[in-house]
């Protein structure tokens, strides 16, 4: 009879945890990349007599998680991210490595990809495949690009006596622009040739030459190049090269009349340039888009998976850890069985509601089951003690 309270009271009490457990799921079933829990239930054991011992109450034994994926939501922070299908981010900590699908991520002040809960790093593979934090301190700015080369395409009509270029903007080796104009003057003698002159915008010469065409149009070689020089606010200087191509690829000369298709353009150079937008592409990529126009690739996050997910032991909010490496494969999205990465966008809890509802029916009825226990077993004790004074 003495048995039955204690059998009734670890049905109470085991009732209670695991309902401390499905509330918990409710209250978080709004928080990103949370994983649903699962009490363990286990029967109390004692004796080893010939047939084994006997049963008497209940603990929970342990808790385990629901790795299904949940639904994901756009956010529209570039920060934001969600892993669609199998894989978890990796964050680096205190030199550990833990896991999470909860991609609520910022840059800090240092330049570092961090989950903003924790704090941790976000893991990224650099150029040689190793695992880095994702920094891009040293990519907020890109430094100036000087100039090298300018090719010129189409027909410089061999009908006209002159034509200008005007407009062409070119950079020094500080980022400074400089708009030149490039003149081309028929040679009076040399079939074929012209007088190039290069010059800034207040008409000061900063080069010139001669190029000269065959008598099929196409550019001569040892004339279809030439080159000129433009400063800096420091007294530096850079050579740029002029190229009027081979054959009938690029600049041509033929009679066209008076009307000249010849263009310049300008192959590479850029003023200092600061970091406009950033994003993510499916393969977990980093794209930096910055104000001179130019797109950069950065480093690729680093996703991990698990053969036995089971494994993994929660150590807050939704940051797992992992009992050791084996069965972990870290590779980039779309690689391994890894899903791809979903921009700006969360991963929300993958608790069902309606099933801890129903969770929550049983619970209360076990517990109601087992306080019923614990009354029927009062009872029958005051029963033996009355009847032990004779009544």
């Amino acid at each position: 009879m003495l048995q039955a309270f204690y059998t009734g009271l670890s049905g109470m009490v085991s009732f209670q945890k695991n309902l401390d457990t499905v509330s918990n799921n409710i209250a978080n079933m709004n928080t990103p990349g949370y994983r649903g829990s699962e009490s363990f239930y286990k029967s109390l054991s004692f004796g080893n007599g010939e047939n084994g011992g006997q049963s008497y109450g209940t603990q929970i034994s342990g808790l385990g998680y629901r790795f299904a994926a949940g639904d994901i939501r756009q956010t529209g922070n570039a920060t934001d991210l969600a892993i669609a299908g199998n894989g978890f981010f990796t964050l680096m900590q205190d030199g550990e490595l833990f896991f999470t699908r909860a991609g609520q991520f910022s840059f800090n002040e240092n330049g570092v990809l961090v989950d903003k809960t924790s704090g941790a790093s976000v893991a990224a593979f650099d150029e040689q495949g190793k695992l880095v934090e994702l920094d891009i301190s040293q990519q907020r700015v890109l430094q100036p690009e000087a100039t090298s080369k300018i090719d010129f395409t189409g027909n410089l009509s061999s009908d006209q006596a002159s034509h200008n270029i005007a407009g062409v903007k070119v950079f020094n080796s500080l980022g400074e622009e400089i708009e030149v104009t490039v003149s081309f003057t028929k040679h009076d003698t040399q079939a074929g040739g012209w007088n190039v002159t290069i010059t800034d915008a207040d008409n000061k010469e900063l080069g010139k030459g001669e190029i000269r065409f065959s008598a099929d149009g196409a550019p001569t070689d040892g004339f279809s190049k030439l080159s000129f020089s433009v400063s800096d606010s420091r007294g530096g200087s850079n050579s740029i090269e002029l190229n009027f191509g081979s054959g009938f690829g690029m600049a041509t000369s033929v009679s066209t009349g008076t009307t000249s298709t010849i263009r310049a353009d300008v192959k590479d150079g850029s003023a200092i340039s600061e970091l406009q937008r950033l994003s993510f592409d499916s393969t977990g990529t980093l794209v930096l888009n910055y104000s001179n126009g130019e797109e950069r690739k950065h480093n690729t996050l680093a996703l991990s998976d698990f053969s036995n997910k089971e494994a993994l032991t929660l150590v807050e909010g939704s940051l797992f850890k992992a009992q050791s490496d084996d069965g972990r494969t870290t590779a980039k999205a779309g690689e391994a069985g890894i899903g791809s990465v979903a921009a700006e966008s969360l991963e929300l809890s993958n608790v069902d509601l309606s099933k801890e509802f129903a969770d929550m029916i049983i619970i209360q009825r076990g517990y109601q089951a087992s306080s019923r226990m614990l009354n029927v077993a009062n009872q029958m004790l005051e029963q033996l003690y009355e009847s032990t004074r004779g009544r």
